[in-house]
């Protein structure tokens, strides 16, 4: 059996006492004392910035003081991270998402623990990755995708935005969980990667309705199976993989995280902040508009997630010997 090495469960669960603080504690008045940086390690427009973008005016009011979300791309999500890791301002947090529990995987030497670095502060939701299908693919449903690409190895290709990525790593984690074999075809980004999956250049996708709405509403691609644990709501009509016997449940994430050296009650207050925020009806409404899924609030679903993450993406990384260059 293989050993997977052990994540720091003290720090991952830091932000989780944080949260049980009596309302003393939570009445801080001097915090914050200034505005409050989200960090988004991508570029301003994809799905993290818009996420953080559509609680940061509710979170500037249930704080108290501006909330500014600031892009900051590079390294495949290293340079924003590291930023906050080494933030000491008391006003730097983190939005987080599946990449994060991934680089440590497949990057062993980042500049940064990504466990022990940093603490849950909690979710803003999820959206269910999705298997999708070029619409002239032959395999009209999960079961004679597989069938076929069990008597064809290799012959199914998948896009994925790069090595290393989630959209990489789903495929291999797929094909270890069903003894099929396919051939990953890393491209700059999943934008591309699904339109050439939609122009029926490669085969298949694991994207989520985020961010193949428009391809779904054309038909251009076809969805055979999603990884969540039932059947989904913005595609009621296709089963999970758990109906076709194949235990394979992920979605890309996003969530809130402070540097580790944050005091207990800065961080329950932002927790609690963000509870609020979420809570607004304006911002229920904009997320069920993109398909984000709401998700337990707080810093203790966090916590679990990533750990169990942590642990997951380790041995699947292994298994199929990824690495990112």
């Amino acid at each position: 059996m293989r050993q997977v090495p052990a994540f720091p469960r003290r720090a991952l669960l830091a932000g989780a006492s944080a949260a049980a603080l009596s309302p003393p504690a939570l009445a801080q008045p001097s915090w914050p004392t200034r505005p409050v940086r989200l960090v988004v390690p991508y570029a301003p427009g994809g799905p993290s910035d818009i996420v953080a973008r559509t609680v940061q005016n509710p979170l500037s009011a249930a704080l108290g003081q501006p909330v500014v979300v600031e892009n900051r791309p590079g390294g495949g999500a290293v340079i924003g991270t590291e930023s906050v890791a080494r933030s000491d301002d008391g006003h730097s947090f983190l939005v987080a998402d599946s990449p994060h529990t991934i680089i440590p995987a497949v990057q062993p030497r980042v500049p940064y623990d990504a466990a022990a670095d940093f603490v849950p502060v909690g979710l803003l939701g999820a959206v269910t990755m999705v298997l999708m299908v070029r619409a002239a693919h032959p395999a009209t449903d999960f079961a004679s995708f597989l069938t076929g690409a069990l008597a064809r190895p290799d012959s199914v290709t998948f896009g994925s935005s790069g090595v290393g990525s989630l959209t990489h790593l789903l495929p291999e984690w797929l094909a270890q969980l069903t003894g099929a074999r396919f051939t990953v075809v890393p491209y700059r980004g999943s934008g591309p990667a699904l339109l050439d999956v939609a122009a029926g250049q490669i085969d298949a996708i694991f994207s989520s309705t985020l961010s193949a709405s428009g391809q779904l509403r054309d038909g251009a691609v076809r969805a055979l199976a999603v990884a969540a644990p039932e059947r989904i709501a913005t595609l009621p009509q296709v089963p999970s993989f758990r109906e076709n016997r194949v235990d394979l449940v992920c979605s890309n994430w996003w969530g809130v995280l402070a540097p580790s050296r944050m005091a207990p009650p800065i961080l329950a207050r932002m927790s609690a902040a963000l509870e609020t925020s979420l809570a607004d009806a304006t911002v229920r409404e904009r997320l069920d508009a993109l398909g984000v899924e709401r998700r337990p609030t707080g810093p203790a679903p966090l916590a679990a997630l990533l750990e169990a993450e942590f642990r997951n993406w380790v041995q699947v990384a292994r298994t199929a010997g990824v690495r990112a260059p």
